[in-house]
């Protein structure tokens, strides 16, 4: 058996011996409860064996954990109103937004997440098209389901519906600020829950962990990973009621809640919550038959709590599948240096090493266990490999696959780094709580950190002034701890509290400085490495949502707001069109439009607007909204409506793999011959640059479609225009279809190309396309007479009432995406068939109704799983409650 100190064994005596008596504590200040060490037992492993064999503490005891309950709040209000001061505190002295006039919307956070939050806004306020099934304003029509797991899962997301819709860059601040704050108080009150020990140690340690270098360089601008620091030290705390047999229920339910909020990180922390429980059962001196028990209630906590999440993450899963797919990254681990000089104050290196920042007092703290008289020779060992076996797996390739889900991410590597974070923190924990470190162990932690900072000792990431801010910062650490043991070792001194009351103040502002500092250099490199991408929502903005609300005539016709903002303007500004900013875009709408000419970036994941009348007609974008010097110019247009109707459906364009034909896939979908595709020749220069000739008809409007070009082009001497695909062509971007201008009357098209320092090959045709005007007014009367004479859409679903006697096909201007079902007059439930990627249902007889529903892939099995596990669940709520009422009729 580990050894403990006379009180822990005094405390369980006096709980085994006595356990229907309360004992009175001591009346005392709350600030000196909350400086002072809890008179309580030690650790899970210090367990002895009570009646009938079952493991007893009397940390277990109402006496205990209504103490301990208690005693956690405050440490855990003190870390998360810190934490919240610090964020706050970065961005005032850098001047970002809320607090100054530089923009927090650093690569994602501003193109994809905000515009996400101002789309759950119009939902949750009845002003969005669609649902939380379905997007009718995106990528022209998809799912959202996914997405709200992915992007919007967390119960703390539904606080934006509390701010203005013009303030949601702000709310989306505030919740970011509240899940760092909640990350720290969780970890604060599960310290305390792990081992009794000193609370104004856990207050501190929990702000060392809320504003960790992960949070501060991975997490503040992509807000949805936040869940999962806050996950980690919860899941956590579910491996300690696993390890009491306690709080079944409730363990199910905070597994449910953070696997709900961000699969992604709650998936990490899911591993990580399963290390610790291993590590807490090996330095325990529980028998081996119940440290499996252990293990089982955890797996069935897990099991059921992801099982409980069923109906959103199957939906996740399956759209996740046909999801655009990008690259894999390709690992390389960094440099020992670079990868430990992440565990020091003011270094940064965003998505090129791990952010391991804890602080230079948690990092020191942490550094003591090994030396730690106090601390059992087995912890020490247990959590020393721990430590080292967590931080090898982040610089070793399969493990790294491990911690990403088997899926080596292109942007940050090493996006597991809170869990290693964590950790750490329990460590110093484990070090402290048993007794405070001496000056033998304050001495080797010392030495230990002097060690790192000699091996990072040359690191690029470190910044200027970090050794005097560690030096500072350990020095301060050194002489606190130092004093107060000093102070504890002479009987008249013992019970004095200023020293320790004069000691966290001193270690609170260490902490709160040197943090503050660090996350001020994390934000300056990191916009400088990612740039801006958006600025918060402005008076301009507010002028471009407005003008496009007056037009809006939905769903009668589609409002095109571009994607000159942001790719998800559909969605922050208003209007339906082909903007899409997410990582579960469908693969077969990302293909579908980049057949007809429509520009993507973000390895496809990122669908942008393609200004041609064409398509315009295709997917019936009545009004468009250009911006001109910044402010917005609505143009009208007569098209189709939503649903047309097709005598017959034309033959699939043959694919072209060197030299994709956008125009024959424009025509096959308007149902009409409108192009004039001509061939060229080409001259090239000896700059690289390219002169192309054709022949069309004079006067009608010249295009180009070179998708893996980028650079600029021109007619003649006219306008350039850019071509998109400046960053590795075809695979992060691909160009949209350009218009050039009128062909002259000469009908000779003379079309200039520049590629700029990147010379490129050209397609060998269907580059050029020359487009018919009249033909294409000819074509949209046609549709229109033809077409569906009234169109109404709920949230997902789409009804349309069609001429009496239709026969043929009837189209819809909407992706077909799996999840669709149509019944036409109100016949049977059909799969509609794929129009060159639209919906296309057959019409029998004499139809004049056509009924679409949308249901995402994975629902309805998510919902079977989810309702066996809820049965499941409460099962064992209420098997609990007739064990305990028959234990009280024995008692």
């Amino acid at each position: 058996m580990e050894p403990r100190d006379h009180l822990d064994l005094v405390v369980t005596r006096h709980h085994q011996t006595q356990p229907h008596r309360r004992p009175h504590p001591p009346r005392t200040s709350t600030m000196m409860r909350f400086l002072s060490r809890p008179e309580l037992p030690a650790s899970f492993g210090d367990r002895v064996s009570g009646a009938k064999g079952r493991p007893m503490a009397s940390e277990d005891s109402a006496d205990g954990g209504t103490v301990r309950r208690r005693s956690a709040l405050l440490p855990a209000v003190v870390a998360a109103v810190v934490v919240a001061a610090v964020f706050a505190a970065s961005g005032i002295i850098r001047g970002t937004f809320p607090f100054g006039s530089l923009s927090r919307s650093t690569n994602d956070l501003g193109t994809q997440y905000i515009p996400f939050f101002a789309h759950l806004w119009d939902v949750l306020h009845g002003q969005g098209q669609g649902d939380l099934l379905f997007n009718w304003q995106s990528a022209f029509g998809v799912g959202f389901l996914a997405d709200v797991g992915v992007d919007l899962g967390s119960p703390l997301s539904l606080l934006v519906g509390l701010f203005p819709r013009d303030q949601i860059d702000l709310a989306v601040y505030v919740v970011t600020t509240l899940k760092l704050s909640l990350a720290a108080a969780a970890m604060a009150a599960l310290l305390l829950k792990m081992r009794p020990g000193p609370r104004w140690v856990a207050a501190i340690l929990g702000v060392s962990y809320g504003v960790c270098g992960w949070a501060l360089d991975d997490g503040a601008y992509v807000p949805m990973w936040l869940d999962g620091l806050i996950a980690l030290p919860m899941f956590f705390l579910v491996a300690e009621w696993s390890l009491r047999r306690t709080n079944r229920v409730l363990s199910v339910l905070v597994v449910a809640v953070f696997w709900l909020s961000n699969f992604y990180t709650a998936y990490m922390a899911t591993i990580a919550g399963g290390i610790y429980l291993l590590a807490r059962l090996l330095s325990s001196d529980l028998s081996w038959s119940l440290r499996l028990r252990s293990v089982v209630r955890h797996g069935v906590s897990f099991v059921l709590g992801m099982a409980l999440v069923a109906p959103i993450l199957l939906p996740i899963i399956t759209t996740n599948r046909a999801a655009t797919p990008s690259p894999s990254g390709i690992f390389h681990a960094s440099a020992m240096d670079l990868f430990l000089s992440r565990l020091l104050p003011l270094s940064e290196g965003v998505g090129r090493t791990a952010s391991l920042y804890v602080g230079t007092i948690a990092l020191l703290l942490a550094l003591t266990m090994p030396f730690n008289k106090f601390v059992p020779w087995l912890s020490k060992v247990v959590w020393v490999i721990t430590i080292g076996a967590v931080g090898w797996s982040f610089r070793w390739a399969p493990t790294q696959e491990v911690w990403h889900a088997f899926d080596t991410p292109n942007g940050s590597q090493y996006r597991e780094a809170f869990v290693l974070c964590g950790l750490l923190v329990a460590v110093a924990w484990v070090s402290v709580s048993w007794k405070l470190p001496g000056p033998v162990a304050l001495l080797g932690g010392a030495v230990l950190l002097a060690l790192i900072a000699v091996l990072s000792d040359g690191s690029p990431l470190l910044t200027e002034h970090w050794m005097e801010v560690l030096i500072a910062s350990g020095a301060v650490t050194l002489v606190a701890f130092g004093t107060i043991w000093t102070l504890r070792r002479f009987p008249r001194t013992r019970r004095v509290k200023w020293p320790v009351v004069a000691a966290f103040a001193v270690l609170l502002v260490v902490v709160a400085v040197e943090t503050t500092w660090t996350a001020v250099i994390t934000d300056e490199r990191r916009s400088k490495v990612l740039s801006t991408s958006a600025v918060p929502w402005n008076d301009l903005q507010t002028t471009r949502y407005d003008a496009l609300r007056e037009v809006d005539g939905w769903p009668a016709y589609r409002t095109e707001p571009g994607t000159s903002v942001t790719p998800n303007d559909p969605i922050l500004l208003g209007g339906q069109g082909a903007g899409l900013y997410s990582s579960l875009l469908p693969h077969s709408v990302n293909e579908m439009m980049t057949s007809l000419g429509f520009g993507w970036s973000g390895y496809g994941r990122a669908a942008r607007t393609l200004d041609n009348p064409v398509t315009d007609a295709i997917f019936s974008v009545g009004a468009r909204m250009r911006l001109v010097d910044g402010n917005p110019k609505i143009t009208r247009a007569t098209v189709p409506p939503l649903v047309t109707v097709r005598r017959r459906l034309d033959a699939a364009v043959p694919v072209d793999t060197d030299a994709p034909n956008a125009y024959a896939a424009q025509e096959r979908l308007l149902g009409a011959k409108v192009y004039d595709v001509p061939e060229y020749k080409g001259t090239r220069f000896a700059t690289g640059d390219v002169k192309l000739v054709a022949a069309c008809t004079p006067g009608s409007t010249a295009y180009l479609y070179m998708p893996r070009v980028g650079g600029r082009a021109r007619l003649a001497d006219g306008e350039w225009h850019e071509l998109s695909s400046t960053r590795r062509p075809g695979i992060n971007t691909s160009s949209a279809m350009i218009g050039l201008g009128t062909v002259p009357a000469s009908g000779i098209t003379l079309v200039e190309v520049n590629f700029g320092e990147a010379p490129q090959g050209i397609p060998p045709r269907n580059a050029i396309g020359c487009l018919d005007q009249q033909a294409l007014r000819n074509a949209v009367k046609k549709l229109r007479a033809t077409g569906a004479t009234d169109v109404d859409t709920s949230g997902h679903s789409l009804h349309a009432t069609l001429p009496a006697g239709s026969k043929g096909w009837a189209v819809l201007g909407v992706p077909k995406i799996d999840g669709w079902t149509c019944q036409v007059a109100g016949g049977k439930s059909q799969t509609p068939r794929d129009f060159g990627g639209l919906i296309a249902v057959p019409l029998t007889g004499t139809a004049d109704r056509v009924d679409c529903t949308f249901v995402p892939p994975g629902l309805r099995r998510g919902l079977a799983v989810g309702a066996a596990a809820a049965v499941a669940t409460l099962g064992i709520a209420l098997i609990g409650a007739l064990r305990r009422r028959r234990h009280s009729r024995l008692a």
